[in-house]
């Protein structure tokens, strides 16, 4: 009888136990594909299909070719370009992007057209195949009164015979992107343009137009506070760099079908959440171990930092107080002096940083953190 009741009752116990544990195993059978966050992009290419001419596009034909620029020129590679600026974007976003090297090489082993596989082999919960298909500044010549002409030394001013005179500037941006899932099977195939002219860039600015008597303080005023249209500039511009993305009508249309690109995927994945991160930097390349534009700091994978993302740099806020009664007399407050962006992941706690933006001469123990 007691062995029978010592039987019952360790039964009942072994039941609750199983009760207790049977929410805790499903939720470990799930777990892998709960945690696979659907966050993982991996860009294949752009081609470009936009007939843009990048090497030396902006120069005046016929006199470049007969008496030469005399700069060097900046070749616009829009296929690896786009890429580069939507992995960027991404990364920003909070997305784990797939190294394009990487990308390459998978693809040199895969069979062409077999997305599925190719999804297996990249572990990538989307695959994204873009098309550059207008990528062009337009610029239009406006006068009020009477004909207008070019004047030779400046691309971006005029000269009226009388009333007012310009150029008014036009940049269009225009692809086609496909995204496919970790099956292969598409699941968007869908434009993405945007167009940003003058009057659109500077609120308030309206087009480029001088006026007659326009002062030269107030004509260069002007000019500093305008995106940079004129094409002897551009064509010496590095693709994709800030001086890009920040100051020109090309960039601004750029990074605008890069954020609708990148608010598409959204609609489809999960980002994972983007760390907030805080460190310092502790060593500033001098070209022996490292390059001058790059930084050694003390945060690396254990802190939630990858390749690709992009960092204030900021010298740290100053509280002063009284040398002699000690008493706190205000607070200078934090500086913001540049940017780095994450190339290379060292340890948990080290990485290597290149600087994107300098503001102040960067040192070693200003911290960085999140913009």
């Amino acid at each position: 009888m007691l062995a029978g009741h010592y039987k019952s009752k360790k039964s009942n116990n072994l039941l609750m136990l199983l009760c207790f544990l049977f929410p805790a195993i499903i939720l470990i059978i799930s777990f892998p594909s709960i945690c696979q966050g659907y966050e993982k992009v991996a860009v294949l290419y752009f081609t470009d299909n936009s007939k843009f001419d990048s090497g030396g596009f902006f120069s005046f034909w016929p006199f470049s070719v007969i008496f030469g620029s005399g700069q060097k020129r900046e070749k616009w590679e829009l296929s690896s370009g786009f890429r580069d600026m939507l992995n960027e974007k991404l990364t920003e976003s909070g997305y784990d992007i797939i190294e394009p090297a990487y990308i390459d090489k998978i693809l040199k082993e895969t069979k062409k057209g077999n997305l599925k596989e190719l999804a297996g082999k990249l572990d990538a919960d989307i695959i994204i195949i873009g098309n550059v298909k207008k990528f062009e500044q337009h610029r239009t010549r406006a006068s009020s009164q009477g004909p207008t002409q070019l004047n030779p030394s400046d691309s971006i001013s005029m000269v009226t015979m009388g009333g007012l005179g310009g150029f008014f500037y036009s940049a269009t941006v225009k692809t086609h992107v496909m995204m496919y899932d970790n099956s292969g099977e598409e699941i968007e195939n869908s434009n993405f343009d945007s167009k940003k002219d003058l009057k659109d860039f500077y609120m308030g600015v309206g087009p480029l137009t001088y006026h007659r008597g326009d002062s030269k303080e107030e004509k260069e005023d002007l000019e500093k506070r305008s995106p940079i249209v004129d094409y002897k500039k551009l064509d010496v511009m590095k693709f994709g760099g800030d001086e890009f993305k920040n100051e020109t009508l090309f960039g601004a249309a750029t990074m605008d079908v890069m954020e609708q690109i990148a608010n598409k995927i959204g609609e489809n994945l999960t980002p994972t959440e983007i760390a907030n991160v805080n460190g310092k930097i502790i060593y500033v390349g001098t070209g022996d171990r490292l390059k001058e534009n790059e930084v050694y700091i003390n945060i690396g994978a254990g802190d939630g930092v990858k390749p690709g993302m992009r960092l204030g740099v900021y010298i740290e806020e100053l509280k002063l107080t009284d040398p002699d009664s000690g008493k706190e007399l205000g607070i200078v407050p934090e500086e913001k002096i540049g940017a780095i962006k994450i190339t290379k992941i060292e340890t948990e706690h080290l990485s290597i940083a290149e600087i994107v933006e300098k503001i102040k001469q960067i040192e070693r123990g200003n911290v960085v953190k999140r913009e």
